[in-house]
C-alpha cells in the first residue's frame, strides 16, 4: 500500500476550482436533461421545470430513455438513451467528487477523497484524484450535455435561434404502437 502524504489545511486553490467546476457543470447538464425531457414530452420547458424541480436526476434520465423508445425511431432512440447512460455514469463520478471528504494531498494538484461506508461495518479507501483529473470529468459532463443539445436539434426539437420556443413534432418518425 502506497504512503499518502496530507497537508495540514484547506484544498489548495487548483482543486478548489476543480471540484467547482464539476458542480458547475453538473448544474448544467441537469438542466439539459431536465430540457430533453420537456422537448420530448412537448411541453413548455418553463412550465415543466414545476415537475422537473422535483425530480431526481436519475428519474429524468430514466423517463428520457423511456420516452426515446416510444416515440423515436430505434436509432435515434438508442443514440438518446446511450447519452443517458453516460449521464448516470458520470453522476456517480459527480456524487463521489462533490460529498467526497477531501484532504490536501502532498503538492498543490493533488487531493485524497476520503471514502468510507458503514453498513454493517466501516470500510474506507482513500484515493488521490489530481485537479486535471477532475477537471476532465467536468469536461465530460459538458460534452454529454453538447451531445444532448446536438441530438435535440437534429430531432427538430431544439432551435438555437429560438431556444425556449415551444417545441416542434419530431423530425424522426415516431415509433408506432403496432410495431
Amino acid at each position: 500500500m502506497t504512503k499518502l502524504v496530507v497537508r495540514q489545511g484547506p484544498l489548495s486553490t487548483k482543486m478548489y476550482c476543480a471540484i467547482g467546476m464539476v458542480a458547475v457543470s453538473w448544474a448544467h447538464l441537469e438542466e439539459v436533461v431536465s430540457f430533453c425531457l420537456s422537448r420530448l414530452l412537448g411541453v413548455e420547458h418553463v412550465e415543466f421545470l414545476t415537475i422537473s424541480a422535483n425530480m431526481q436526476v436519475k428519474a429524468r434520465l430514466d423517463s428520457i430513455k423511456a420516452l426515446a423508445g416510444q416515440k423515436l425511431s430505434s436509432q435515434a432512440a438508442a443514440q438518446t438513451i446511450e447519452l443517458c447512460e453516460q449521464a448516470i455514469q458520470l453522476s456517480k463520478e459527480r456524487n463521489r467528487i462533490l460529498h467526497g471528504s477531501w484532504l490536501q494531498g502532498e503538492t498543490p494538484d493533488v487531493g485524497i477523497r476520503l471514502n468510507y461506508r458503514a453498513y454493517g461495518r466501516v470500510t474506507y479507501d482513500s484515493p488521490e484524484m489530481s485537479a486535471k483529473e477532475i477537471a476532465i470529468v467536468a469536461s465530460s459532463m459538458n460534452e454529454v450535455g453538447t451531445r444532448m443539445m446536438l441530438n435535440l436539434q437534429q430531432l427538430g426539437l431544439y432551435d438555437p435561434r429560438t431556444p425556449m420556443k415551444a417545441p416542434t413534432p419530431a423530425a424522426e418518425t415516431p415509433v408506432s404502437a403496432a410495431s
